[in-house]
């Protein structure tokens, strides 16, 4: 069985490369990152299909197992690439190569150099206890749960910023990569199981998980081309550079009363001109209304208020949207009506901040105050 699912997923994996590789339009550097991704998976579990080849070329064998240490890197890169406009490659990068580089040069003594065949054939069949091979699955484990780390701190921070800077919740769509984290933990915690079976007297169990790694495997490949290709509103990043000046962990708290003076400004701005109806107001195009620099705006919401600009905003759009759905005179209008009236592009995103703000639906919450009204007219 493994056979053939390696089999199918080399064949989808080839072809998505391909598709990507031919493709001029769109994140072209996320497109090329995917691809690598994808021959790099493909040379991983080609040992399931080109076994002779593999027993009987045993240096290329060990080099396919090695290669894997470039998974993790390639993956984050890739988040990288797809959160931040301006992703570039630079020189620096080059050193996320190291973890690979580290495991060739572990079997070079014994393995690369050598010609002795029973020995590499023992190492690589895991047939005598072997130094290498343990410290290097302990180190990919390592790297792996460092760039798991890495990944997440980067879809964190991205997110803050933009809580901190856009009132449009279409610029927050990234639950893809929630779907995209537990993917990648769902195939490191098997592959870790796989690996820890491999040297116990359990390896028996290899027959079930390796299928099931190999199903979630293929799930995965099958999921994120999907995303890639089918979805591209959802890679739509922002410069990384943005993320430098509103990172709100960066943000100089400010002294209360400069922060009470800008929070008294904004909240007049807000009643007066009304800017939170704008469905894409940014927070560079309310600090340029009101002549406060941004990151100051920024720093008294995060520390001073307790809120991000994105919830900031929607508080002003749901009490506007309170106020017609409790009116008679609005009593004809739809709820769709009524959202974007009150400065929200979408149902969901309306649905899902008035539920937080208001704890219930804008349906319940119509119901409760409309007959009232009605009862006092």
């Amino acid at each position: 069985m493994s056979h053939e699912l390696a089999l199918l997923q080399l064949f989808i994996n080839f072809f998505a490369a391909l598709f990507l590789l031919s493709i001029r339009s769109g994140n072209l550097i996320s497109n090329r990152i995917l691809a690598f991704y994808f021959v790099i998976f493909n040379l991983d579990i080609s040992n399931f299909v080109f076994i002779n080849f593999y027993n009987e070329h045993l240096n290329l064998e060990m080099l396919r197992c090695n290669l894997s240490a470039l998974l993790a890197p390639t993956l984050y890169f890739y988040v990288r690439s797809v959160l931040h406009t301006d992703f570039r490659f630079k020189a620096k990068d080059w050193a996320h190569t190291l973890p690979f580089i580290i495991i060739v040069l572990t079997f070079m003594p014994r393995f690369y150099v050598v010609e002795d065949t029973a020995l590499k054939l023992q190492i690589n069949n895991n047939l005598q206890p072997s130094f290498e091979l343990l410290f290097v699955h302990i180190f990919q484990y390592i790297q792996m749960a460092i760039y798991l780390a890495l990944i997440f701190i980067v879809i964190r921070r991205n997110k803050l910023t933009i809580l901190n800077s856009y009132s449009d919740e279409l610029k927050l769509n990234k639950q893809w990569l929630s779907h995209f984290m537990a993917f990648f933990l769902v195939s490191f915690a098997l592959a870790l199981i796989r690996n820890v079976v491999k040297f116990t007297e359990f390896q028996n169990a290899l027959n079930v998980i390796t299928p099931i790694m190999m199903l979630a495997g293929l799930g995965f490949s099958c999921w994120i081309l999907w995303q890639a290709l089918h979805k591209p509103e959802l890679f739509k990043g922002i410069s990384s550079q943005l993320e430098k000046v509103r990172f709100p962990a960066d943000n100089k708290k400010i002294p209360i009363g400069q922060a009470s003076e800008i929070l008294a400004k904004l909240e007049l701005h807000m009643q007066s001109q009304k800017p939170y109806l704008n469905p894409t107001l940014n927070i560079d195009t309310l600090a340029e209304a009101v002549g406060i620099v941004a990151q100051d705006i920024s720093s008294a919401l995060n520390h001073h208020l307790g809120r991000h600009f994105f919830d900031f905003i929607n508080g002003y759009r749901i009490a506007a949207a309170c106020e017609m759905l409790a009116s008679p005179d609005c009593s004809e209008k739809t709820v769709l009506d009524i959202l974007l009236k009150s400065g929200f592009n979408s149902k969901s995103s309306f649905n899902t901040a008035f539920k937080k703000h208001m704890q219930m639906t804008p349906s319940q919450y119509r119901q409760q105050k409309l007959p009232a009204i009605f009862q006092q007219s």
